[in-house]
């Protein structure tokens, strides 16, 4: 108890210091954004930003455009774009990229740091109550039900995607075939979004090929015809004149009236000259660094410091972790949960599969991006290092490569080697969601009732338009309700 009471002491000095820092006035006679009035807004925007995604994305459009007027319509749909081509979290990017148009990469680092730290802070508060309240029966019905509303969220969010990124037949072969994979086989999250994207980009190269090549077709016909007519309109000119000047012919004479072209005109001969450099291959060998410790001491300094090298170790793995699901993370954090659950719960082994549904729930009823659920990893792994480091890591990539991308934003948006992988990423999305809701319910759901209030989120989040939060308290509640009432009833 003793270290809860610290937690909660620690966040009350936080929110009182950001208290009287955010009712200090601005400065004032600045050309460009303050950059208080600036963290002022994305942290206010980190505090009420729940429901993740789009609904995010929203209240930061009304914000943005709106109140502050610091982007134009046109900019921000630059922004949204930008946001959702990369991997990552799609309100994560979108403040990323605001800030770095309004105060440069300081502004982009200042916007995304402010937005993800009290869902930050929130998550580290849970995860620590979570432990005490894991022994409570009822808080463990609560849980559950928060599990299945997740599933119900994955369902219903994989529904409506489905809706948008299946404009073809192949993209829903797509889907299906690496949903598939996700959950009948050891493939990895990483090896199927280069398996969609390669596919993607295949079909429409194979797809501007043949659309180039009828293009061209029918250039050739059309040139053809052209010239049928003007041969055509010469023979006959010549056929009128001879006939004009038909008292005037002595000899006989034969009139070639064959319309058509010649095939010297019809068959163009194009040379392709294909020109060969060879590369050349710079081969530069680095030079290695041998540590000059005497090997006796090597044993002494690994036993005497083998508590720290274990949980460095520890560390780093959290980070390549999460550095890889935010270097893929196409569609957001949700479609990361299989690769996640794997890494965590079956090859390192570091907690249960139920732990980690309550740490995706947690993620689902926190504000900002659910990717924020790699605080809860981290924490339970390894204190609060690793929730810095995890968090960190889950965010870094996508924050690199947008402020790389929006350096050439026009050539990103119009590149089509670019455009043709994210073709085939786009469906892939939907069965990458089909996998998490699956993997979910397989590790979330153990009961008949648990499965019915999945069913219900899932209609909730389709039909009544709640938002998210509502939805997992209320069926929290209403899972709760019904193992206290089936408890009740066996008793009678």
């Amino acid at each position: 108890m003793g270290r809860i009471r610290n937690i909660i002491y620690g966040l009350r000095w936080i929110l009182e210091w950001v208290k009287r820092w955010l009712t200090m006035p601005p400065h004032q006679g600045s050309s460009e954004v303050d950059i208080r009035l600036l963290v002022r807004t994305f942290l206010i925007l980190g505090m009420t930003g729940f429901g993740g995604g789009m609904a995010v994305i929203s209240q930061i459009r009304r914000v943005v455009v709106r109140q502050q007027r610091w982007l134009t319509d046109e900019e921000f749909l630059d922004a949204v774009s930008l946001a959702q081509s990369l991997p990552g979290a799609n309100a994560a990017n979108a403040i990323s990229y605001i800030g770095l148009r309004l105060l440069g990469v300081k502004g982009a680092l200042v916007s995304l740091g402010v937005f993800i730290l009290p869902s930050f802070l929130l998550m580290i508060a849970l995860t620590v109550t979570h432990t005490y309240l894991f022994e409570i029966p009822d808080a463990r019905r609560v849980f559950q039900g928060f599990n299945a509303a997740v599933v119900g969220l994955i369902a219903a969010t994989t529904v409506r995607l489905g809706k948008t990124a299946m404009q073809q037949h192949w993209h829903l072969e797509l889907g299906a075939g690496v949903a598939f994979l996700l959950i009948f086989t050891q493939t990895t999250v990483v090896e199927v979004v280069l398996l969609a994207g390669m596919t993607g980009f295949i079909i429409r190269t194979w797809k501007s090929r043949l659309r180039n090549r009828v293009r061209e077709q029918r250039k050739n016909e059309q040139k053809n015809q052209v010239r049928s007519l003007k041969l055509e309109q010469k023979s006959r000119r010549q056929t009128a004149e001879m006939l004009a000047r038909g008292d005037r012919l002595t000899g006989e004479y034969q009139l070639d009236l064959r319309l058509g072209t010649r095939k010297d005109e019809l068959n163009e001969e194009v040379e392709d000259s294909d020109e060969g450099g060879g590369a050349t291959d710079d081969g530069r060998s680095g030079h290695r660094l041998y540590s000059l410790t005497p090997i006796l001491m090597v044993p002494l300094l690994l036993w005497l410091m083998w508590p720290i090298v274990g949980r460095l170790m520890t560390v780093w793995q959290l980070a390549t972790i999460f550095i890889r699901v935010g270097s893929i993370t196409f569609g957001g954090g949700v479609v990361m949960i299989p690769q996640i659950e794997m890494d965590v719960c079956e090859v390192y082994r570091w907690m249960d599969h139920r732990t980690f549904a309550d740490g995706m729930a947690f993620g689902q009823i926190t504000p900002g991006p659910v990717l924020i659920t790699a605080t809860f990893i981290g924490y339970k792994v390894a204190g609060l290092i690793g929730a810095i480091v995890a968090t960190l890591a889950a965010f870094l990539p996508s924050f690199l490569m947008t402020i790389v991308a929006a350096r050439s934003i026009d050539r990103f948006r119009t590149s089509f080697h670019i455009q043709a992988f994210l073709s085939g990423v786009a469906p892939a999305v939907v069965g990458m969601l089909a996998a998490a809701g699956v993997s979910l319910a397989r590790s979330g759901l153990g009961s008949p009732e648990s499965y019915a209030v999945a069913t219900l989120a899932c209609l909730l989040m389709l039909r009544a338009k709640l938002k998210p939060v509502l939805i997992i308290l209320l069926c929290g509640l209403i899972q709760l309700g019904i193992s206290r009432g089936l408890m009740e009833w066996i008793r009678i």
